[in-house]
């Protein structure tokens, strides 16, 4: 028998739609079991997104990152065209290229444009672009505040009122450095000066069971829109029902406090748990922390600590309302959730529930840095006055960068960091001074203010915000 031809064409690539992993099939997935050369169709149909989760079906092919010439962008209004694929023509190109178009993408747009920079911006995002408080996702219900208007503007109109080229919905993939390339979904982008803005992921934690897909993450204004629309689902079934909405929170951080307190406000029973024994106790201490809890069971929080986790199944089918369709209903189902959890004395609970948020706070998004070769710690490694990596032509800022051994996790820095950035680019040096954060939590039913302690004075300890790793910063809450 003749051996099998060996298959001519060339090993291809496929992006994760919903997480941007990117399957390369020259490297396959040795954690999973794939072997380099495994092409994708051949991959077992039961294997997922070793990131988020999803399976072959979200994931589509992309071109090589060979493809496409690269062409300066026209000047002037059509520079903002999402059509736009490539900045720069070379090594001498002014281009500079943003990752990123959150608080920190934006920002350092603009402070390049504030410094005197005329050059060509390419800003690539895989959103939409879309510029929004991010803040505000935690207290849209107590203000009002409809999940579409939180919205403040397009990312079409910002690029072109800052004159950027904008690729949304488009993936970085891979970075050469050597070139000065970055390869994306739309082509090839050549720079002299590229600007990391990729912010952080939502931190999910290890859960037994099937019902653990069913919880929701919120990180940003799509996620929030997805799980407000799910609330708002079940809000209506429950009306019919003549009860509340039974509403799961885990994880009593910041985040997950002031999303309790806004979603009692709209209604909901709320069960928020946590492995710690108060709220938030990697930065209050107990005294504060037992008045937040108790401020929270005011408004109807009820807050479980010192918890084990164990198991989150699917619970039977709710009970048809008497006006809601079938399709409606099944989309109630759909988000329903039965945990399992032993509390801090050591009694099994089960609860079912309408749905469930898990708010176990954030990790860098550092992938596109680390595939290059740049030093990731916590987050990208930068230089604490100038911001650039290892590589002086890259620089990072906000959530995805590393100070000191610090991530960022905080809003106040990046205004700042942007300007430290454009005045490197434009040779106005302007060094990056790191600051003491100052955490504001709101939640109406007892505001904070967590401030940096005095020099001496006895600190609270746990994990610093998002990786779950490091002591928090000495604070004091000023209760208003």
């Amino acid at each position: 028998m003749n051996p099998a031809a060996p298959d001519p064409r060339p090993l291809g690539r496929w992006l994760c739609e919903a997480c941007g992993l990117v399957y390369d099939e020259a490297r396959g997935d040795p954690d999973s079991g794939l072997a380099p050369g495994t092409r994708f169709e051949d991959i077992p149909e039961d294997w997922t997104c070793p990131v988020c989760g999803v399976g072959k079906a979200d994931f589509r092919p992309i071109e090589p990152p060979s493809a496409g010439a690269a062409r300066r962008p026209a000047s002037g209004p059509n520079r903002a065209s999402a059509d736009s694929r490539t900045a720069g023509t070379g090594p001498d190109s002014r281009a500079v290229i943003i990752v990123g178009a959150g608080l920190a993408g934006w920002s350092s747009a603009r402070a390049l444009r504030e410094a005197g920079y005329r050059g060509a911006i390419t800003l690539v995002t895989a959103c939409d672009a879309t510029v929004y408080a991010k803040p505000a996702l935690s207290v849209c219900g107590a203000r009002g505040v409809s999940p579409e208007a939180l919205a403040e503007q397009s990312g079409a109109q910002l690029a072109a009122e800052l004159d950027v080229t904008l690729l949304a919905r488009t993936w970085a993939i891979e970075l050469d450095r050597a070139h000065r390339r970055l390869f994306t979904t739309r082509g090839t982008l050549r720079y002299r000066q590229l600007i990391i803005a990729s912010g952080a992921r939502a931190r999910r934690i290890d859960l037994a069971g099937p019902g653990a897909s069913r919880l929701f993450s919120v990180n940003d204004r799509h996620s929030y829109v997805l799980f407000r629309a799910a609330f708002d689902r079940a809000a209506a079934h429950a009306r019919q029902a003549q009860c509340q909405v039974r509403l799961l929170i885990i994880g009593a951080g910041l985040v997950g406090c002031e999303f309790a307190n806004d979603f009692a406000g709209l209604g909901a029973q709320v069960t928020l748990l946590d492995s710690a024994p108060w709220p938030i106790s990697s930065r209050l201490d107990k005294v504060v922390g037992e008045r937040l809890r108790d401020a929270l069971a005011g408004q109807g929080v009820s807050f479980d600590g010192g918890v084990r986790l164990s198991h989150a199944g699917i619970p039977p089918a709710a009970a048809a309302g008497t006006e809601m369709g079938s399709e409606a209903l099944d989309a109630v189902q759909a988000a329903r959730v039965a945990l399992d959890w032993t509390s801090s004395c050591g009694t099994p609970r089960n609860q079912v529930f309408d749905l469930g948020l898990m708010a176990t706070g954030i990790e860098p998004e550092t992938r596109l840095a680390h595939r290059a070769g740049l030093p990731v710690g916590r987050a990208i490694q930068v230089d604490a006055h100038t911001l650039t990596t290892s590589d002086p032509r890259v620089f990072a800022l906000g959530d995805c960068a590393e100070i000191e051994g610090q991530p960022g996790c905080t809003i106040e820095p990046i205004h700042r960091q942007a300007r430290t950035i454009a005045g490197e680019i434009t040779g106005q040096r302007v060094p990056f001074e790191s600051r003491a954060p100052v955490w504001v939590v709101k939640t109406p039913c007892l505001p904070l203010v967590i401030r940096p302690a005095a020099p001496g004075a006895g600190a609270p300890s746990g994990a610093a915000c998002g990786t779950g790793q490091a002591p928090a910063e000495t604070a004091q809450a000023d209760a208003s």
